[in-house]
């Protein structure tokens, strides 16, 4: 008999399949089919740095992350980002909680995570930066959509984004306690990430330091160096201004600020309307699995570190976006 072929499959097949699929049971499958095909190993890479960009937004956790400049993001940002991306793609990928696969990575995370609350005892996030983070990986990528213009997830789409990273925070643990906290449905998501930025976003010495660190990271794998300003401006073009406030980063101009979100959108339009649906996921574990030397440290991570080590002034209003 002779072998199927992956490219025998419909030419537009994925839209197909999540219309056939109900998102209280194949929950983990429609997040799998709407963010692990159409995507590539720089878009999901500028995802998520963008989206640690947010995990940090609170002083104490760009503090917890810098670790006075010697931490991991600062001092090896490729191996940092090899290691995340291995993780976080199982999370795409898998069959959700009750996947051995998931379970184990999320166990992995849980260790490493006790084993730096034992080292920095400071670094224990609290509750409401676990329910961030949760929110952030199962929203974020909606949103971005929304801020290009797009329509971002239809109402299956974010019933299934609940239902699978709702499952999946069941496996985290925060100090000694299992599970993390979700709002009740995709629209509380939204709610609380608005209501965390307003209220928890706040400015430190470290915030330029962890924003500088994730920029090189993204702009070193991707683009050569003298096209370093372009992959910068991907990243800060879909930033919004209260995220760009926190970390002390200066947004593209207007002109090229636009020009980068509208090629972003013809970007994603053609591969949902009109470019062939790929018949397998993106090749995130090859495009990471070897490892890149970590290139020297550019100007701007350099001069953040300074400015950290700089005696600070007081606090006052104008350190904190509340």
């Amino acid at each position: 008999m002779a072998t199927r072929t992956p490219r025998e499959k419909p030419r537009k097949w994925i839209d197909a399949e999540i219309a056939a699929l109900d998102p209280d049971v194949d929950y983990a499958r429609i997040w799998q089919l709407g963010n692990a095909y159409r995507t590539s190993p720089m878009i999901l890479n500028m995802a998520v740095c963008q989206g640690f960009l947010r995990l940090v937004g609170p002083a104490s956790g760009a503090r917890t992350l810098v670790r006075g400049g010697k931490g991991k993001v600062v001092l090896h940002q490729q191996r940092r980002i090899e290691h995340t991306m291995r993780e976080v793609w199982i999370w795409y990928t898998g069959e959700g909680a009750h996947d051995p696969r998931v379970r184990e990575s999320v166990e992995r995370v849980n260790k490493q995570h006790d084993a730096w609350a034992g080292k920095y005892p400071e670094a224990i996030l609290d509750v409401r930066q676990y329910t961030n983070t949760i929110c952030i990986m199962a929203a974020e990528p909606h949103r971005v959509m929304q801020r290009l213009g797009l329509p971002g997830f239809s109402a299956k789409e974010q019933r299934a984004a609940h239902r699978h990273w709702s499952e999946i925070a069941g496996l985290f643990r925060i100090g000694s306690d299992q599970g993390v906290p979700v709002p009740a449905d995709f629209d509380g998501m939204l709610e609380f990430l608005a209501d965390f930025e307003r209220k928890d976003y706040s400015t430190g010495p470290e915030s330029n330091v962890i924003a500088e660190a994730l920029l090189q990271q993204f702009c070193d794998r991707w683009f050569p160096r003298p096209l370093h300003g372009l992959g910068r401006g991907l990243v800060l073009s879909i930033a919004t201004p209260d995220l760009l406030a926190v970390h002390g980063l200066k947004a593209p101009r207007p002109f090229v600020a636009w020009t980068l979100r509208r090629a972003l959108r013809t970007l994603i339009t053609v591969g949902q309307r009109w470019a062939p649906d790929p018949v397998e996921v993106a090749p995130i574990p090859a495009a990471f699995s070897e490892p890149l030397p970590e290139p020297p440290m550019g100007g701007r991570l350099k001069a953040a570190l300074s400015g950290m080590r700089e005696p600070q002034p007081a606090p006052d209003a104008s350190t904190s976006t509340n």
